[in-house]
């Protein structure tokens, strides 16, 4: 199990910030031991229109190769630069259907998305991030376009109303082997629910800060993560709908927060 490679599926726009989002793919897959697969997808509507089939056909293949061409010359470089492995794949299709086989064909462990600035939930596609966060029972992590992680710096690594059962998740471990900085805990709690944070997790201490629920908590807890330059902010699966506890759902976190998201599903805690 020590020698196990992660799965990472890297689902890029190609837009011009898709070099800094692979950065962080390629230095977290060199963290955790991991392999990537750059998968990108365009559209039918945005090859072809309503021209003659041979015509048709000769645009999709000149697509073919200058899409080819566009991936490699991004992607060789870094991962030359990192020492990891990448495969790169694209097709022409449906997005949300494409996306969903290349899950059952690639069975990733990870999967990566870039977040847009003033529009969170949109990457190639209709809520392509919220489709896969409800449909992939995994590891999602939510890259971001300017900030850049270095496989060799000394992770500052954040939780979110995270639990016990969090820290036994094998991916986790693997990202507290990467810092000897404190782990930080950001709890937001609903009425008079107890903080139960263990001092000491891993011989890791655990500095821990809670807020009480407000309509404007989720500001204050991004001001903290700046404050404590947070470089991965690791949100409890619990986020994913309205609960007794927090009162907000992950379309809260992802659209306020400004630093790299990685949100699990439940089935990636081990026993």
């Amino acid at each position: 199990m020590e020698n196990r490679k992660f799965k990472i599926l890297l689902l890029s726009d190609l837009k011009d910030t898709s070099g800094n989002i692979l950065k962080n793919t390629a230095a977290l897959a060199k963290m955790i031991n991991g392999e990537i697969d750059f998968f990108h997808i365009k559209n039918p509507s945005e090859v072809v229109d309503k021209e003659n089939q041979l015509s048709a056909v000769r645009t999709i293949n000149a697509t073919y190769l200058d899409s080819k061409k566009h991936i490699n010359a991004l992607v060789k470089p870094i991962a030359k630069s990192y020492g990891v492995k990448i495969e790169t794949n694209f097709t022409i299709g449906y997005v949300k259907d494409e996306i969903n086989k290349y899950i059952h064909f690639f069975k990733p462990d990870i999967i990566v998305l870039g977040k847009r600035k003033n529009v969170p939930l949109k990457l190639m596609g209709d809520s392509i991030t919220q489709f896969v966060l409800s449909s992939f029972n995994g590891v999602v992590v939510i890259a971001s376009h300017n900030q850049v992680l270095e496989s060799d710096q000394e992770l500052s690594l954040g939780m979110m109303n995270a639990t016990k059962k969090t820290l036994k998740m094998q991916l986790i471990e693997k990202l507290l082997m990467q810092t000897n900085k404190p782990l930080k805990s950001f709890k937001v709690l609903k009425g008079d629910n107890p903080s139960n944070a263990e001092d000491i997790i891993n011989d890791k201490k655990v500095v821990e800060f809670v807020f009480d629920y407000k309509d404007d908590v989720i500001n204050t807890v991004s001001k903290y993560l700046l404050k404590n330059k947070i470089d991965v902010l690791f949100v409890n699966n619990d986020l994913t709908k309205k609960d007794k506890k927090s009162g907000f759902n992950i379309k809260d976190v992802i659209g306020k927060l400004s630093v790299p998201l990685m949100y699990a599903g439940s089935s990636n805690y081990s026993s």
